[in-house]
């Protein structure tokens, strides 16, 4: 019995010593990733964003809207000219609910296109606009061009906070009556990680 507690200590200060000298080898790497940039090409964001906002053709359309954005983003190239930064693709699914005269659901896809600024410090502005495709429970299709501004910053390697303010307009384009165009300003706070 007292050989197998001898045992059974040697097995847990060795697995000690490993896991430590692990985690050295690990914080190590992640003091040599901090000095590369986050937004490098070849990264992909994985992430989402939560806000709301309201109409700004209150005399109009009086509306506030409610949005769910997932992220996912690969940053595929990098320019060092004028402005420093990457560029990087984004595919966001909408979820949005918009409060009006009656509650409308809308469900939708938004390729994007986001220009991250390098600053050589945790914090990355960017700019960001595209349009989507969307579909409302009540007034079924709907064009989505929008565009906006962020910022987000690094709590390490890999994480990232944000927030962000965008512009959105909807509109069937005249399609079919009726067009019930609206425009957003739109708040968001974001989470992300990076691969």
């Amino acid at each position: 019995m007292r050989s197998l507690r001898i045992v059974g200590i040697a097995f847990v200060v060795l697995a000690g010593g490993l896991s430590s000298s692990a985690w050295a080898q690990t914080r190590l790497s992640e003091a040599e990733e901090q000095d590369r940039w986050l937004f490098a090409p070849g990264r992909i964001e994985l992430g989402a964003q939560i806000g709301g906002g309201w109409s700004l053709d209150e005399k109009n359309r009086e509306a506030t809207e409610f949005a769910l954005l997932p992220r996912l983003g690969y940053v595929f190239a990098e320019q060092g000219h004028v402005l420093p930064g990457s560029f990087e693709i984004v595919g966001e699914p909408t979820f949005l609910t918009v409060f009006q005269h009656q509650t409308v659901y809308v469900g939708g896809l938004a390729a994007l296109l986001k220009y991250n600024i390098r600053t050589g410090t945790r914090w990355t502005p960017y700019l960001v606009g595209g349009a989507g495709l969307s579909f409302a429970s009540h007034t079924n299709f709907n064009f989505m061009p929008e565009g906006g501004l962020g910022l987000q910053y690094a709590l390490s390697h890999r994480s990232l906070l944000g927030v962000e303010w965008r512009f959105q307009h909807f509109s069937n384009a005249d399609i079919s009556p009726p067009n019930p165009s609206l425009n957003i300003s739109l708040f968001l706070f974001g989470y992300s990680v990076l691969y």
